[in-house]
């Protein structure tokens, strides 16, 4: 094993037994979850990969902000940044675990990016671990850090138009809209705040609106929805965007 690959074996560890952990929570206490099925809420628009794109970005440029702020110089700030570190990878891969084990094949369809994401997540987790480092090359950083970036673009293009479509209904998606090019506000019969699988999402996840850790964070923006939301569902705050209603 070199000193370039221990620090990326040692994330993809990370987020894949986390990832499993969560899975088994999503098992044994379904209620952590969404307790509404995965249904199509994308509609395939390149304005939404790049959306989902930014959403992604903002939150894996973390570890690489923080070698360029210099965290790794000093034994405190070092690890406070492994525990910001700790709590994006925990957040995400332990949701995303919980509604993979609540909703299992049901989800499947909805998450085919989710390989690439989890890449690029231990990918940036990885680049931290090199970064605290003192001999960490900087090409070297700099290289992950474009890696994780294509990987990301790949998993928004995945996501776009590998995934379900909605139905679009017109008259109800007009007004303002949202980074991902989606309507900003409720639509549709069960409509949600952001693009993506509309989220009724359980206890774990964020009421705050804040980008991280809510369900716009990696990946878990666009992870499971109502499908047979009423027409007064009143999604949590921090949840997404559903365009489509649901033919009855």
């Amino acid at each position: 094993m070199t000193s370039r690959s221990r620090p990326l074996l040692t994330a993809g560890a990370a987020v894949v037994s986390l990832t499993a952990l969560g899975g088994l929570l999503g098992t044994l206490a379904p209620r952590l979850a969404g307790h509404t099925e995965p249904h199509p809420a994308l509609t395939g628009t390149l304005a939404t990969a790049a959306g989902i794109l930014a959403t992604n970005l903002r939150v894996l440029v973390l570890p690489f902000a923080l070698w360029l702020l210099r965290f790794p110089a000093e034994r405190l700030s070092r690890h406070l940044g492994d525990l910001l570190v700790l709590v994006v990878v925990t957040l995400n891969t332990l949701t995303v675990g919980i509604e993979l084990g609540r909703w299992r094949t049901q989800l499947i369809p909805y998450v085919p990016q989710l390989p690439l994401e989890w890449a690029a997540l231990t990918i940036a987790v990885g680049a931290w671990l090199t970064a605290r480092n003192d001999r960490a090359e900087r090409s070297h950083l700099i290289s992950l850090a474009v890696l994780s970036t294509l990987l990301l673009v790949s998993a928004a293009a995945v996501e776009t138009w590998a995934t379900p479509h909605s139905h679009v209904v017109r008259g109800l998606v007009a007004g303002p809209r949202d980074a991902a090019g989606e309507p900003h506000g409720l639509v549709g019969d069960g409509g949600c705040l952001r693009p993506g699988v509309c989220a009724d999402l359980g206890p774990v996840a964020s009421r705050s609106p804040a980008p991280f850790p809510s369900p716009r964070s990696v990946p878990l923006g666009r992870l499971v929805g109502a499908y047979r939301a009423h027409v007064n569902h009143r999604p949590p705050q921090g949840g997404i965007t559903w365009t489509s209603t649901r033919s009855s």
